[in-house]
């Protein structure tokens, strides 16, 4: 058996070959998984597709089940571990379990053709089914990599509900360049039978998931009809907010999360409306658990303060939508002058974050993100295109990251914010830096 390095090397080069990772489609899957008995058909699951949001609506949901019920969750990219992908009940897959799985696996890729064999994605969805059903989970939560309809976790046939979350621009390259053209696509996880639970929307957006849902005879549940929330709070230790749902008639009076921003309290209403449908269906979830496992929630590096003195603030803003909501949130809760420490992928949309990033900041700290080889943005580059929305000397160039925070944090003080964002490979490497682990709260 291969160590878990190992394992981890192999499943990693499966994208090397651009025959195995740019090849869509569920050939490749589905000759595995019936190689191994469907597992992904055995077990209960809720399907999360999105753009914005969905990580934080899949642990606000986690965290709710988890009250009553063993709760699989499979998420991505990982923060820290790779593990992070494959949980249950907020344990992270053991190294020699996944080591295990993929030494069953690549017995099976070896017989077959490279053109077969599944890229580095759907080798870890397949794993999970495998590991879920050794389990015996009780639901598993499923959140879509990219898009929706060629996603490797869309080979889920009959999940109990589906969500949708706020759809925006990212990944225009393989999604679409129009909010329609995205929103087709993340609306490819719609199937007959099951329910749809479609969080906040523009109208556009929202008509278009609509009428997807309409056409395979879905009923569908939507924020601002179906549910809502009212008498919003929010401060830097998280949001209080009431929840009502038309569909079911129930009201629950000052909800707690402890993660922070507006959003969040509207991502949350999308978790409770898909337990309220759960609880209709027979699952014996009450208000109780809502509230308690509400108030237990955790997701990292979403507006994640890791130091208080001076505030340190990691979040993953890496497009418009998800950018906007940072700055509304420091504005609303900080009064902090801020500092940025600022980088990108090369493949995403670098222009439109810092368009909205600027005129809040003080000090623009750019460096490169690490461990991201092919994806990596030279950060001369990057202080090229930042050049067009910051002044010159508001920008501070520093290629090596560690050197990088060191001098934002320097900079900083004690009666500044600094805030690292842009990328989630620089959120993980500095959390990292500063030793701050968190997995013992139970990650998802």
């Amino acid at each position: 058996m291969f160590s878990y390095s190992h394992s981890l090397d192999y499943t990693y080069c499966l994208n090397r070959n651009k025959k195995i990772w740019l090849k869509f489609g569920f050939d490749r899957m589905e000759n595995i998984l019936g190689e191994i008995g469907n597992p992904q058909d055995l077990l209960k699951t809720v399907h999360i597709a999105g753009t914005k949001g969905k990580g934080s609506t899949l642990s606000f949901l986690s965290f709710i089940l988890r009250e009553k019920l063993k709760v699989g969750a499979f998420t991505s990219p990982s923060l820290i571990n790779t593990g992070e992908r494959i949980s249950v009940n907020g344990h992270l897959i053991m190294p020699h379990e996944f080591s295990l799985i993929l030494d069953d696996l690549r017995k099976i890729y070896r017989i077959i053709s490279v053109e077969d064999t599944p890229s580095t994605f759907e080798t870890f969805t397949i794993a999970s089914f495998i590991y879920f059903l050794k389990k015996r989970v009780d639901m598993v939560l499923y959140e879509v990599g990219m898009g929706g309809r060629l996603d490797a976790t869309n080979i889920i046939k009959n999940p109990l509900v589906s969500i949708i979350t706020e759809i925006s621009f990212d990944h225009q390259k393989f999604l679409g360049n129009s909010l329609k053209e995205i929103a087709m696509e993340k609306s490819g996880i719609i199937k007959k039978g099951t329910p749809l639970i479609i969080g906040k929307q523009e109208k556009a957006v929202s008509e278009i998931i609509v009428s997807e849902a309409s056409r395979n005879k879905v009923q569908c549940f939507e924020y601002g009809k179906d549910y809502f929330i009212s008498e919003v709070k929010e401060n830097d230790k998280g949001v209080v907010f009431d929840f009502h749902s038309q569909t079911f008639q129930r009201y629950f009076k000052e909800l707690v999360i402890p993660l922070i921003g507006y959003h969040q309290a509207e991502n949350a209403s999308s978790a409770i409306q898909t337990v309220l449908l759960l609880e209709d269906m027979g699952y014996e979830i009450n208000e109780k658990d809502i509230y308690n496992g509400l108030a237990k929630s955790f997701w990292p590096g979403r507006l994640e303060i890791v130091s208080e003195k001076p505030f340190i603030v990691l979040d993953g803003a890496h497009n418009r939508a998800s950018s906007e909501a940072l700055v509304r949130s420091l504005k609303n809760n900080f009064n902090e002058r801020i500092i940025f420490l600022f980088s990108m992928l090369r493949d995403k949309n670098i222009e439109d974050t810092l368009s909205v990033l600027a005129p809040v900041g003080e000090m623009f700290v750019l460096t490169e993100t690490p461990n991201s080889y092919s994806r990596r943005l030279d950060v001369e580059k990057l202080n090229s295109i930042a050049r067009k929305y910051i002044p010159t000397d508001k920008i501070i160039v520093e290629k090596t990251p560690r050197k990088a925070f060191a001098f934002a944090k320097k900079n900083v003080g004690n009666d500044g914010l600094l805030c690292v964002t842009g990328s989630l490979y620089l959120i993980a490497y500095i959390r990292k830096l500063m030793n701050y682990f968190v997995f013992s709260k139970n990650l998802l």
